[in-house]
Formats: structure tokens, C-alpha cells, sequence
């Protein structure tokens, strides 16, 4: 998968989607997506393989287990992920669950 595809995942599900950051606020329910630190395989003062891993987080402010197996099975359904307890952001109001996974 592309980031493009997971784009297109995200929003044929029918979740707002940004990659890094949304340009404007937006309401949760959303998805954000970024790249983390990479674990690229080198030798050689060569890389072979980049790897992309990915946060998704998922932002909320009702628990909604459609929604989070939506996630899990159409838009993750095809690749190996883990994610995150469910976390209270007490400043913004709102719960976030991340996933993990790479591209």
C-alpha cells in the first residue's frame, strides 16, 4: 500500500483523513497520519529496503466500535498493525487511539 491508497481507504470509509496535519480544524471523528522514524535495512553504506512505518491516529469523541472495525478490517484489513490503549486527551477533549504499521 501507498500512502495515496491509504488516502483513498480512509476516505472511501468515510473518515476525514490528513497526512501530518488538516489544514483547517476539523471535528473528530478524523484520521491523521504521519511517518515515524524509519528502520531501513543497510550494509555496506548502502540501503536495500526502506521501510515507512505509520502512525494512523484515530480522534474521537464518542466511543464507536463501527467505526474502529471499519479501521481494523477496510482500511488495515490487508496489512499487519498494532495499536494503542484507548488515551483521554484532557486538554482537547477528545480520546485517541494510534496504529502502528509499516508502508
Amino acid at each position: 500500500m501507498t500512502l495515496e491508497e491509504l488516502k483513498k481507504r480512509c476516505e472511501n470509509a468515510g473518515f476525514e483523513y490528513a497526512y501530518g496535519s488538516f489544514q483547517k480544524p476539523t471535528e473528530p471523528p478524523h484520521l491523521v497520519a504521519f511517518q515515524t522514524a524509519t528502520n531501513n535495512f543497510f550494509a555496506d553504506n548502502k540501503v536495500y529496503e526502506k521501510d515507512k512505518p505509520i502512525q494512523l491516529d484515530y480522534t474521537y469523541i464518542y466511543k464507536n466500535e463501527e467505526e474502529q472495525n471499519k479501521i481494523e478490517n477496510e482500511i488495515l484489513g490487508d496489512i499487519a498493525w498494532n495499536k494503542t490503549d484507548e488515551t483521554y486527551l484532557q486538554a482537547e477533549k477528545v480520546w485517541q487511539v494510534s496504529y502502528f504499521f509499516e508502508l
